[in-house]
């Protein structure tokens, strides 16, 4: 019941570290999952990303995965709610608010201040996820492919991620 506890609590306050989208809390969310209360490995992780990326909805699904993981169906609700519903009624509260206050200098400093943040944190996160997923020259050039890929915009990206998984799993086998 502790560990439950546990992870409905970080997955709380790691809901309030989306700034810029849900990649840049991936190192935090990797390292509490895998590292600290090993609820699931490394590659179990990227897995689990990877497959959240494959569904419709946010990219964060995967506090759903890891709740599963750590504690079957109970757990994936629970993280779910977890992670969604405050950041749910917080961007409710300030979008409320936002269209009277973007006016005022100080709404507009924040917004340029946060640009660098978010795209820090999501350096991060490819960092994270990078590190476990590509592990020899063969994954490098089908990452480096496939970032390429995406860039173009000619390609749906669905369409080139499921095509380089093919692509993976035939060459490690």
């Amino acid at each position: 019941m502790m560990d439950l506890a546990l992870l409905i609590w970080t997955f709380l306050w790691l809901s309030l570290l989306c700034v810029g989208g849900g990649l840049g809390v991936i190192p935090e969310m990797e390292r509490q999952s895998v590292t600290i209360h090993g609820w699931l490995t490394a590659r179990e992780f990227v897995d689990g990303y990877t497959l959240t990326q494959l569904t419709p909805g946010p990219n964060m699904l995967v506090a759903v995965f890891v709740g599963y993981r750590a504690h079957g169906v109970l757990g994936a609700i629970l993280a779910g709610l977890a992670m969604f519903l405050p950041t749910s009624v917080l961007a409710m509260v300030v979008s409320h608010h936002w269209q009277q206050w973007r006016a005022r200098p100080w709404a507009a400093f924040v917004e340029r201040a946060l640009i660098p943040v978010g795209v820090g944190l999501m350096a991060g996160g490819v960092y994270t996820l990078a590190r476990t997923a590509i592990h020899d020259g063969v994954t490098a050039a089908l990452a480096v492919a496939t970032a390429l890929l995406v860039a173009t915009d000619r390609v749906p990206p669905i369409f080139v991620i499921l095509a380089a998984g093919g692509v993976g799993w035939l060459l490690s086998h």
